[in-house]
């Protein structure tokens, strides 16, 4: 059985991660305001980018369903990438009822630009370093993994798919 002590140290060092984390990337931003967004890709927009990168000309609410979003941030997350020119809309020629989202040339090469980015406080490990912090992230999310199956077995399969569809590409 593990020690509590260093359970609740790990436990504090991963709060503390997310707070520095949390503060670098604000900085970042803020040393970015006329260029892209950072870590754009991971949040709310850049869940849209990835899933067009995917499957370009989906419609907003296969956005939506497909990330497990509402339609109205999906809606509002769009035009934010319209304003931006990352993406573009359309009416659908078969339903004018629906809008399709097709990612642009500056859209397409935003994903990739993204995709490529290993952040700089993983530069500084070892080759050994990072087979050991991989395997442990890995642990870590299979057990989370099995805690949302155990709560919501569907959304697991639906969140499961969105990850592996995402990450497929990139880093798996």
């Amino acid at each position: 059985m593990p020690n509590l002590n260093k359970q609740r140290k790990a436990a504090g060092k991963l709060i503390e991660f997310g707070m520095v984390r949390h503060t670098a990337d604000e900085l970042i931003h803020r040393d970015h305001r006329g260029g892209p967004d950072r870590q754009l890709v991971f949040q709310g927009q850049g869940k849209i980018l990835l899933a067009l990168s995917q499957i370009d000309g989906l419609s907003q609410k296969e956005l939506a369903t497909r990330l497990n979003l509402t339609v109205q941030s999906t809606a509002e997350f769009v035009n934010k990438l319209v304003k931006k020119q990352l993406v573009t809309k359309e009416k659908s020629t078969a339903d004018r009822r629906k809008t399709i989202i097709r990612l642009t040339d500056l859209g397409r090469q935003t994903v990739a630009n993204e995709t490529a980015q290993v952040p700089d406080f993983l530069k500084g490990l070892t080759d050994a370093e990072l087979d050991q912090f991989t395997a442990i992230l890995t642990k870590i999310n299979a057990s989370l993994y099995d805690e949302i199956n155990t709560a919501n077995p569907t959304r697991f399969d639906k969140f499961q798919q969105t990850v592996a569809n995402h990450l497929r590409d990139w880093f798996l």
